[in-house]
């Protein structure tokens, strides 16, 4: 019974002898000095790329940061302008009273106002001893001690100027960028006006941005360096190589009473068809099929032509490219 192919089978050694194929191409065109320079010059590109996008992505990160407290600031400022808080002092800790129900409401107006999608707020800050007695637009109950007093409301105590948190700042009340401006009755501060952007979700929204930003980088940057290996493969050592067959071509170009020496001439019959069949690009075992001699046979003609000339298989096959173009040129004589 006749033996029957495998049809997938066969799929499947063609499919490997395609790898296998282009994975010899690979590694030949890896030792080229012309490949390895432009492809070198591609990652450091790459790199430069990948270093710049990583650097505009915190720019502008920082920026956003910035662009929010100076907005905390301004509207600190205009409140602090817009009444007559000078009185925030003497509001009763502990314990309701009218001035505290009168601040409270204009401070609910006022963030109504300046965060109409509730995204931060407005309030007053008394600190005493270091602790903050804050009202606040959701305060049900008088001022009550709220916790240290961060650093930018001592700063702006002491310097009598508003101060501001470009990078988000977490206490007992969650995590915000705050600017504080001074209250001041009879040349003293008594107090401060700060307003607070929520940004309790900024650790989030930086880890998705980075989370964005390499997702779409490594996969556009894979593909690039792919793209960019088989140009330079297609392009590059092609162009190099016919380059140097150019040259070697137009050093061996005779002219009248001054012949150029031919490193190939120097060859025996059989190591000028070897390097014949190299030029056309045939491996060790196609060669030996051609001659219908082995492959030992092969490498050791290879080994003698190498002695004999000093050439590499790439400049063998360069130089025999360059003597056949060459020879091509020479009219016949009769």
């Amino acid at each position: 019974m006749p033996h029957q192919l495998d049809p997938d089978r066969e799929e499947v050694g063609v499919a490997k002898n395609t790898m296998e194929a282009a994975f010899r191409m690979i590694v030949q065109r890896s030792g080229s000095l012309t490949f390895r320079r432009s492809f070198s010059l591609i990652l450091i590109v790459e790199a430069v790329t990948i270093f710049t996008a990583w650097f505009l992505l915190d720019a502008n990160i920082s920026r956003w940061t910035n662009d929010k407290a100076m907005q905390a600031v301004r509207i600190s400022q205009k409140v602090a302008a817009s009444a007559d808080w000078s009185l925030i002092g003497t509001v009763p800790k502990k314990r309701n009273s009218k001035l505290f129900e009168q601040y409270r409401n204009a401070l609910t107006k006022m963030s109504q106002q300046n965060f109409p999608q509730n995204q931060g707020a407005v309030y007053l800050v008394v600190v005493d001893h270091g602790e903050d007695y804050i009202i606040a637009p959701s305060d049900q109950y008088p001022m009550d001690d709220d916790g240290k007093a961060s650093k930018w409301e001592l700063a702006a105590y002491a310097t009598g100027k508003t101060t501001y948190n470009v990078v988000p700042y977490s206490d007992n009340d969650g995590t915000y960028l705050a600017a504080n401006t001074p209250i001041y009755r009879n040349g003293k501060v008594v107090g401060l006006l700060g307003a607070q952007f929520d940004s309790a979700t900024y650790d989030d929204f930086e880890g998705i941005v980075r989370k964005t930003f390499w997702l779409s980088i490594v996969p556009a940057i894979l593909l690039s360096l792919v793209l960019a290996y088989f140009l330079a493969t297609m392009f590059v050592e092609p162009m190099e190589i016919f380059r140097r067959i150019d040259e070697t071509a137009a050093e061996q170009r005779v002219t009248p009473g001054s012949p150029k020496d031919d490193p190939l001439s120097r060859l025996s019959a059989r190591e000028r068809e070897v390097a014949e069949l190299v030029r056309r690009g045939l491996k060790n075992k196609e060669i030996a099929d051609e001659l219908v001699v082995s492959s030992e046979t092969v490498k050791q003609h290879l080994k003698n032509i190498r002695e004999k000339t000093g050439l590499t298989r790439v400049d063998l096959a360069v130089q025999a490219e360059a003597s056949r173009i060459l020879g091509a040129q020479v009219p016949a004589t009769t």
